[in-house]
């Protein structure tokens, strides 16, 4: 039975196979009723979700999931209950996007370099008008039949490090943070732990009194892979940093990257509660900034 929430989910307004509104009407049949769309680096698709969600029993909360990197180390944040249409974060993210298609312009050229030739204009219509990055290329080099998969593709050539790796201009995590905050929205950093990738470590110690500085107020605790041990010990760093624990399927559909089962993830009822709450929070804190409530001054 699928969890009545999933706030980490993808269309094709960056990396997922299904249009939003066709991800809307398939977790509203499974009985899904509060979703987040929340593609990488767009808001292309909220939209059309949140129109199709009109006459369904399902609400859908616009997010977005920002990639940024520190010290060499993808991180990933998600935003939630943001103002989609905010002039500042559509500025940013043009700029986000335009700086991805460079970079995986010149990934694709290191590959031809390196004896595998892809065609660009196959990427850009494997991305569809989405948001194009490493996935998108992997899937054409399945096509070329250079690998046999998706994974194969960024074990040997498009993980960081590796022979077809092009490094680009990506944000701090702090920036994202900024930007989610001035749109009004509440930021969560993303799978902190992701199952069976053994060289994704984040340093959480180090790390999230840097991003809370910057105004993070979540982390995904419940997320695809996790054993109850690993939820456990999440729930605990959240607990412990005064943090709100967020989560969801990262369900793209199939198609560019590896599957994960619509509504598989239970996350409580409680985590939209409380999400709504601090949305409700940092917005009178907006009209009266002396009535927020700090990290040092409030318990989760």
């Amino acid at each position: 039975m699928a969890s009545r929430v999933d706030l980490h989910l993808h269309t094709k307004a960056s990396d997922g196979a299904l249009r939003p509104a066709e991800l809307v009407e398939a977790a509203a049949l499974i009985g899904i009723r509060v979703i987040a769309v929340t593609d990488h680096d767009s808001v292309g698709g909220i939209g059309e979700a949140r129109e199709a969600a009109s006459g369904l029993p399902i609400e859908v909360i616009p997010g977005i999931e920002v990639s940024t990197n520190l010290d060499g180390n993808e991180i990933h944040v998600l935003g939630y209950l943001l103002n989609a249409d905010d002039p500042s974060l559509r500025e940013a993210l043009g700029r986000v996007q335009a700086d991805r298609m460079t970079q995986a312009h010149a990934m694709v050229e290191r590959l031809g370099a390196l004896g595998y030739q892809i065609e660009w204009d196959r990427v850009i219509a494997i991305a569809n008008g989405g948001s194009v990055g490493r996935p998108h290329i992997a899937k054409a080099l399945v096509e070329r039949g250079a690998v046999a998969s998706v994974d194969e593709a960024f074990s040997r050539f498009l993980r960081r490090g590796g022979p077809g790796y092009v490094e680009g201009r990506t944000l701090l995590p702090q920036e994202a943070i900024s930007l989610i905050r001035e749109a009004q929205g509440v930021p969560s950093l993303a799978h902190p732990i992701i199952a069976g990738a053994s060289d994704y470590h984040l340093d959480l110690e180090r790390l999230l009194p840097m991003m809370m500085e910057a105004g993070l107020e979540g982390i995904e605790a419940y997320y695809k892979g996790y054993t109850p041990e690993m939820t456990a010990s999440l729930l605990a760093v959240a607990d412990r940093h005064q943090l709100m624990p967020t989560g969801g399927s990262d369900f793209h559909g199939g198609g560019v990257v590896a599957d994960a089962e619509l509504g598989g993830v239970e996350v409580p009822w409680e985590t939209v509660e409380r999400l709504r709450a601090r949305k409700q929070e940092l917005d009178r804190a907006l009209i009266s900034p002396s009535s927020v409530v700090t990290h040092n001054d409030r318990s989760c």
